[in-house]
């Protein structure tokens, strides 16, 4: 599902106005190039009192638009009371002037979209808690407040600007580029034509920066504003509806191109109005990719809020609302049905181990989820079997008390292992092949039940990884086969708790998630 499509259709639009208002503001440089034909020798001369006049009647223009504020209102305004200006100030200002004149145009229209695409994602949020409330609990789906709307405009983004103050920077940053191509092009003695590639690259480069389309890759200082935009717009929508205690949940857009710090958040759940705590990725590469444990109180954008700030690239996640938790009998868990849990009446610990089993399930991206609910998995929680474990005929995953960390993490990773044909990536025989070459079987008891698995120097997740099977005569068969059954569930564990893993169990549990 794409949580940004309403986003993305709102943006399109928006590139066709830029595009629009930007050959307009083209047309307006070309006239300064062609009404103040200045050459090098004259350029820091003082300007004659013909041409001052001419910039003056222009600064009162923008003075009777209530153009005259910030640093070029007051750039503006010292020029205007002086009777001696050169004809580079001038040549600066009216560049500068231009690009005023862009933004006063588009002014409205940003602000118009901004709204209109929060106020979606606000409506969104209200009728997400609506589905989970029975009918005579419901709210009317309201528009977000233009106090709310204006107060989350003038928050910093996730990259630590207000949206005012990036235009009036990027303003004077496009008219300086402008005004030092024109400098160049007079030192040279070249004519400027605002059409010459030069030019426009500088302005495809502006353009781009501000707001860039290829195809479905949206990017950009707008699409990153609004996409912090819409998610706080949504938390919002939400607080208006739901109870004090609400949560969200994380939602990555996987598709390989995600960064590490967005995938170990993909699935978390975070209180809106509570402390939170979280393991996050960091990283720039597998070599140097840590986990660190962060604790922050509600959402906070950039951290645990989309779009995630880590050095420069543009998130695409956002948030949906997370149903509050199930009660039957005091035993709380919020795993979905089609989970179809089940426990054996005899089965300790239940509580405990369902919130184990919760938290876990909350850490699997997205699309996994929907892998177990397509392949119809279930839980049984059995202390009468021997051992945890999977089975692929039945699909039922088996847990016993007392749940280990990780444990139930491992069992999905038999799942897709099994569902999703992992034995014939070519990335998992390599692994395998690694491992078995030069091995020996060997019997560990360092577990309840004794079990056969190799001695090997390969670089694993743990001997456990190196299981064979619970009696010698399987395990030379297993061996000679090439059958590692424990090596998705174990790399399945160890990436996301464990510290050490190497590379090749990383992008084996990247591509199989990947491939879910």
């Amino acid at each position: 599902m794409n949580n940004w499509q309403y986003h993305d259709n709102k943006m399109r639009e928006l590139k066709k106005v830029y595009n629009h208002i930007s050959k307009q503001t083209q047309n307006n440089l070309q006239e300064i190039f062609d009404s103040y034909k200045i050459d090098f020798e004259h350029l820091y001369n003082i300007a004659d009192n013909k041409t001052l006049n001419r910039v003056k009647t222009k600064i009162e223009e923008w003075k009777d638009k209530g153009l005259l504020n910030g640093y070029f209102g007051m750039l503006a305004n010292n020029i205007y009371k002086k009777t001696r200006v050169k004809n580079n100030e001038i040549l600066e200002l009216l560049i500068y002037g231009s690009y005023i004149e862009e933004q006063d145009k588009l002014e409205e229209i940003e602000l118009n979209t901004f709204k209109d695409v929060a106020n979606y994602y606000y409506q969104e949020g209200q009728k997400e808690v609506n589905q989970t409330l029975p009918k005579k609990k419901r709210k009317l789906v309201s528009v977000i407040p233009d106090a709310i709307f204006l107060a989350l405009l003038d928050m910093q983004n996730a990259r630590g600007y207000i949206w005012k103050q990036y235009v009036e920077a990027i303003i004077k940053y496009n008219a300086d580029q402008i005004y030092r191509q024109m400098l160049i092009n007079i030192q040279q003695d070249k004519e400027n034509n605002i059409d010459d590639s030069i030019y426009q690259n500088i302005i495809a480069k502006q353009q781009n920066a501000k707001l860039s389309i290829n195809q479905d890759k949206i990017s950009g200082a707008v699409d990153n504003e609004l996409i912090g935009l819409n998610n706080l717009a949504k938390v919002e929508g939400i607080k208006s509806v739901a109870e004090d205690n609400s949560k969200v949940k994380f939602i990555a857009t996987i598709d390989g191109s995600e960064t590490e710090m967005c995938h170990s958040l993909d699935g978390q759940t975070f209180y809106i109005n509570k402390e939170n705590e979280f393991n996050r990725y960091y990283g720039e590469t597998q070599k140097d990719l840590r986990i660190e444990r962060i604790k922050c109180f509600g959402l906070v954008l950039g951290l645990n809020l989309p779009p995630i700030s880590h050095h420069f690239h543009y998130c695409r996640s956002s948030i949906t609302y997370q149903v509050p938790v199930e009660k039957n009998d005091n035993i709380e868990y919020n795993i979905p049905n089609y989970l179809r849990t089940k426990v054996v009446k005899s089965y300790k610990n239940v509580l405990n181990d369902l919130k184990v089993i919760q938290k876990e399930y909350d850490m699997l991206p997205q699309n996994v989820k929907d892998r177990l609910e397509k392949e119809n998995i279930t839980i049984t929680l059995n202390d009468n079997s021997k051992t945890s474990g999977y089975n692929p005929y039945t699909k039922e995953i088996i847990l016993l008390p007392d749940l280990e960390e990780g444990e139930f993490i491992h069992e999905i990773g038999h799942a897709l292992y099994y569902n999703l044909d992992v034995s014939k990536y070519n990335s998992y025989k390599n692994i395998v092949n690694n491992i078995i070459n030069g091995s020996i079987i060997k019997e560990y008891t360092e577990r309840v039940i004794p079990y056969y698995g190799l001695e090997t120097k390969y670089h694993v997740a743990s001997n456990y990884q190196t299981f064979l099977g619970y009696d010698k005569l399987t395990s030379q068969l297993k061996f000679k086969n090439k059958e590692l059954i424990e090596i998705m569930s174990e790399a399945y564990r160890e990436y996301y708790f464990g510290k050490n893993q190497s590379k090749e169990l990383n992008d084996l549990v990247k591509e199989v998630e990947g491939n879910a």
